[in-house]
């Protein structure tokens, strides 16, 4: 009895052992320096992303893009003319979802409206061609600087909203 009882003892495995055993490294399915893509409707350009190094990373569950040193994303008019910049320290693409997730100094500028967002993180809907954020903003227009929890785009900018403005907000009354 008692070298049975050892015996069973002895075969206990710790958590650390287990994982040990069971974790495997997930290894990018390809990378890409300096990375350039246009994406065009109808022969026109509609966007150009530029980034440093694209990771494809597909492990079975999930597949997605990493952009680990940043990009930068061109909106483009009908007349070829950038219209707005989407830029960022860091990103990642959720290929199912269409979902990008922009992080750390994450910044659009409107050209046409001369308006600027930041904030450190940014989600970008492709499919509804929306970009948000639940973290805190800063909106900088022509004549003022606005502050708040959230907001809501069109990708390009050209409209927007923040969703809990924080501050002192002028109104003229003109």
């Amino acid at each position: 009895m008692i070298f049975a009882g050892n015996f069973l003892i002895s075969c206990r495995n710790d958590i650390e052992t287990v994982n040990k055993l069971t974790n495997y490294e997930v290894l990018p399915t390809f990378v890409v320096e300096n990375f350039e893509t246009n994406l065009s409707d109808s022969g026109k350009i509609k966007l150009r992303l530029k980034a440093k190094e694209l990771i494809r990373i597909e492990d079975g569950i999930n597949r997605y893009d990493e952009y680990p040193k940043g990009f930068q994303v061109e909106f483009f008019d009908p007349q070829m003319r950038v219209t707005a910049i989407l830029k960022c320290n860091y990103a990642k693409y959720h290929i199912e979802k269409e979902l990008w997730e922009a992080r750390r100094n994450v910044e659009v500028t409107n050209f046409e409206k001369n308006e600027k967002v930041n904030t450190d993180l940014l989600y970008w809907d492709t499919k509804s061609e929306s970009i948000y954020s639940h973290k805190y903003v800063k909106i900088t227009t022509e004549t003022q600087i606005l502050f708040g929890m959230g907001f809501e785009a069109r990708q390009d900018f050209s409209k927007w909203k923040i969703i809990n403005p924080r501050g002192v907000i002028n109104i003229n009354d003109e």
